[in-house]
């Protein structure tokens, strides 16, 4: 029962998101509202707002599920494991997940001031959580070296996927998993490289 109940929940998120990301694309992210994707997902308006909150987290999904994700993988990961390999593990797992909805979402990003300020946050979100784990590898007394690693790891993986959208964009077809992962190791090898050099100090 748990497992079928579990899989009508994700089959609703689902259907509200789909709904969400139509009505944004045919009528304008202000020119939606939450009734219309209610109706659009044939659900209520509380059921809507009990997945998603604001229209902006429905822009992003799964978005703020998979950096929790990350965030209890790091706070899990066995004694002498690298906080960078967690990371990437995590990365691997994304390719494939988030690239559908890409182009579309990076034009909500660039055009409506709340759906951007809302991909700081996440963004935001995923750097503390490394920043938490690298403060524990570097050692005491390595807080900002922790910090500015792990917001160089946060920009990298920020130009990546904007990287991968205008890509996208302008060759008009998705990319493939390789391409995606090409890019997400371009950002993880440069701060990986960054932290190297900081353990070296």
């Amino acid at each position: 029962m748990a497992g079928l109940r579990e899989r009508k929940k994700r089959a609703t998120r689902i259907a509200i998101r789909d709904a969400g990301m139509r009505l944004f694309a045919e009528q304008g992210f202000a020119g939606t509202t939450m009734e219309q994707i209610a109706e659009a997902a044939d659900v209520s308006r509380a059921t809507v707002f009990t997945y998603f909150p604001t229209k902006e987290e429905i822009v992003f999904g799964d978005g703020s599920v998979a950096i929790d994700e990350l965030g209890r993988r790091l706070r899990a990961r066995p004694e002498g494991e690298a906080t960078i390999v967690v990371v990437r593990a995590w990365l691997d797992e994304l390719v494939g997940w988030f690239e559908p909805e890409l182009v579309a979402q990076q034009r909500l990003v660039r055009e409506v001031p709340v759906v951007g300020a809302r991909r700081l946050q996440l963004y935001g979100a995923a750097e503390r959580h490394i920043a938490d784990a690298l403060e524990g590898e570097l050692g005491e007394g390595q807080e900002l070296a922790a910090e500015l690693a792990a917001a160089a790891l946060a920009a990298g993986l920020r130009v990546a996927e904007e990287t991968a959208a205008a890509r996208m964009r302008e060759e008009e077809r998705e990319l493939s998993p390789a391409e995606v992962t090409a890019l997400l190791d371009g950002a993880v090898a440069f701060a990986e490289a960054g932290i190297a050099a900081l353990q070296r100090a």
